[in-house]
């Protein structure tokens, strides 16, 4: 059987990538240069520039790299949501993930700083930011637009309105959190949300044996373990 073919090009791109990121971090954006990422990264300038044609292609793959992390730390591209019944258990399991779950990168922070900062004269950095916020914002709007057939609101609600506003919600505490880690109480704050959300689409929250799937199908109490275990076995 033939060996897997090694790509030596992604290896490279991936360390050039990881030594500006490194750099960012450690140093700020204001003393990337190339003779930094060539040091980092263990490479000379024609290795550098073979990969990369300028600073301005590393910068960009980095800005890539933290519109990926934002996207897997946002929650809409995990494939366990599509387990999870409904909008309002989806948007509880990316309340969790977003409050209660340090980021898997942990320069995370230190990039979408960096870079929020540079949005303001960057117009290709604010294009492809805001295409990643309107998917955000669409994939929540979906969902709850078929949460309100489902689940009737008590008053005419403009779904991409209020996805809008979840989005700055959930967004904002993870930004307090980040900077200050006792800013307030996760769980409290978490159900402070859900109270306030949920009050203000049904009057109430809706309670566990409301789940959207389960209340559609009619047989809540039989679903509920077994989607809870394959919920537990697709996110791990």
């Amino acid at each position: 059987m033939k060996s897997r073919r090694i790509d030596i090009a992604s290896i490279r791109r991936e360390q050039i990538v990881e030594a500006a990121i490194a750099i960012i971090v450690e140093q700020g954006l204001q003393n990337l240069s190339l003779s930094e990422i060539e040091q980092r990264a263990g490479m000379s300038r024609g290795q550098l520039m073979y990969y990369f044609h300028s600073k301005e292609e590393i910068l960009l793959a980095v800005f890539d790299r933290l519109l990926e992390m934002m996207c897997r730390r946002s929650g809409t591209s995990d494939r366990c949501l599509e387990d999870i019944p409904g909008w309002w258990e989806r948007l509880q399991y990316v309340m969790e993930k977003l409050l209660q779950q340090p980021p898997l990168h942990p320069e995370f922070h230190a990039l979408q700083y960096t870079f929020l900062s540079q949005i303001g004269h960057r117009e290709d950095f604010r294009q492809r930011l805001a295409r990643l916020y309107e998917d955000w914002r669409g994939h929540i709007a979906r969902d709850l637009a078929e949460e309100l057939v489902r689940r009737p609101p008590r008053r005419p609600i403009n779904a991409r309105a209020l996805a809008t506003f979840v989005q700055a919600l959930l967004h904002g505490l993870a930004v307090q959190l980040a900077a200050d880690p006792q800013a307030y109480d996760v769980p409290e704050m978490k159900q402070l949300c859900l109270d306030v959300l949920g009050t203000y689409l049904w009057g109430r929250p809706p309670t566990a044996s409301e789940g959207g799937q389960g209340r559609r199908n009619g047989h809540v109490a039989r679903r509920a373990e077994p989607q809870a275990a394959s919920r537990r076995r697709r996110c791990s």
